[in-house]
């Protein structure tokens, strides 16, 4: 009986080695599987940040070739939805914030001077000399990232660590060995009015808080955010910018992640989960209103309150959705926080809350001058209002205003007018043009 025992112990012994010999030999190929799918996917994202930005030069340089006000229109236009999508490309790779953030903030200034360019020409004025210098100074830039980045290719970028989160990630390395930094670019300083404009480098943030936080508080404050252990979080670079911050990176799941918070206030400034979908789709008019729900749902829960989304972009599998705060029901729109969604999963993998923490303050709404009714006698009477709400909206000259938002149609295209809710002066006209890249707002 005894033998018998002995038998059957080692027979259950030996099949839960190889039990557990083929569960090691799965669990390996799976991992190996999803570092094959996670080096494909940031191989992908370097590639097409490297045909952002060529493509960019090239548009910057036709608006010099250009003659009909038809053409810079449209180039402007251009150059603006390809910033965006070029700022799609730097978030999807692992690369640090700190490395990564002056190209986005060139991207940003870049597609918002070409916008308020556009804006010129739609208001009947002309694009100056001094408008085509810098265009010429902004094609000189991005030509000099783009040939940065095709000689980084060229050497055999990024060499035989292939294409890692550590190759994005580890500080110190040469950038021929791979790591990224735009941090030491020359940028072009443009001169105009605009949320981007050199002129609104000296304003101060108004939503962070007055409490300096140390590493180890702001560690704690990421890892509520991300409802993971202090343990998962390892630190990264530190930036001490116009919103300084601290930056942890980690992984949850096989997936890299990267968090930064700011040390006044101990706010989340930026978040990117570095997802492999590998999937580029538009989604339906249903699909995108699931989505939304998403970005708002998840804003709510991160205790930002009540949202309303604004415009959304999609790229690289990735849904871009821009939701403005609510104040007793008035949208905030210098408000503005970018929420990334992945499609394919519907979940929320990325926020950017630098407009956000800029502007967010608690402000004194006072009742509206006008009815809706009177504030709706100042718009074409052609339009067919479909909504209507109130709104904040930001001006060039850094004020802002209550107005009265009516988006409606005229002859099937969207668009959205703005009224002083006190003067019934016609602020804005926005247009709204649904294209493969997203809702965009021109």
């Amino acid at each position: 009986m005894k033998k018998t025992h002995k038998i059957i112990a080692v027979i259950v012994a030996g099949m839960l080695i190889v039990g557990l010999s083929i569960y090691s030999i799965v669990l390996n190929d799976q991992k190996n599987s999803l570092k094959n799918q996670l080096a494909a996917f940031y191989q992908k994202s370097f590639e097409e940040l490297m045909t952002d930005m060529m493509s960019l030069e090239t548009k910057l340089y036709k608006l010099e070739a250009a003659s009909s006000i038809n053409q810079h229109t449209m180039l402007l236009m251009d150059v603006w939805r390809q910033a965006g999508d070029t700022e799609s490309s730097i978030a999807a790779l692992p690369v640090s914030y700190i490395s990564t953030s002056p190209l986005t903030q060139f991207m940003n200034r870049t597609g918002d001077y070409c916008r308020s360019l556009s804006k010129k020409l739609a208001q009947g004025e002309e694009i100056t000399k001094e408008d085509m210098e810098q265009i010429r100074s902004l094609a000189q830039s991005c030509g000099e990232i783009s040939q940065n980045l095709d000689e980084m290719w060229k050497q055999g970028y990024p060499g035989e660590a292939g294409f890692s989160k550590d190759v994005f990630m580890t500080e110190g390395q040469d950038t021929t060995e791979g790591n990224l930094d735009f941090s030491n670019q020359e940028y072009p300083r443009l001169q105009y009015d605009g949320p981007f404009s050199e002129s609104t480098e000296d304003k101060k943030p108004q939503g962070l808080g007055k409490e300096e936080v140390t590493i180890e508080q702001a560690k704690e404050a990421a890892a509520k955010f991300l409802e993971v252990e202090i343990g998962a979080l390892t630190d990264d670079s530190e930036q001490n910018g116009n919103i300084a911050c601290f930056g942890f990176t980690g992984e949850t799941d096989g997936t890299a992640f990267s968090i930064y918070i700011t040390k006044e206030g101990g706010q989340v400034l930026w978040y990117m989960s570095h997802t492999d979908t590998g999937i580029t789709a538009i989604p339906t008019d249903e699909k995108y209103e699931s989505l939304t729900k998403v970005a708002q749902n998840y804003l709510r829960d991160k205790g930002y309150g009540d949202t309303e989304p604004s415009y959304a972009q999609f790229y690289g599998g990735m849904a871009v959705i821009n939701l403005a705060v609510l104040q007793d029901d008035v949208v905030l729109y210098p408000d503005l926080i970018k929420v990334w969604v992945d499609i394919a999963k519907g979940e929320a993998v990325g926020i950017d809350t630098n407009n956000y923490l800029m502007s967010h303050k608690k402000r004194s709404l006072k009742k509206p001058e006008l009815s809706e009714l009177q504030a709706k006698k100042n718009i074409h009477s052609d339009i067919e209002v479909e909504n209507v709400r109130l709104a904040l909206i930001p001006m060039e000259s850094g004020a802002e205003i209550l107005c009265y938002e009516f988006t409606g149609k005229i002859n099937d295209n969207d668009f959205i007018i703005y009224i002083n809710a006190d003067t019934g002066v016609e602020e804005d006209i926005l247009m709204i043009k649904h294209t493969n890249e997203g809702t965009l707002v021109m």
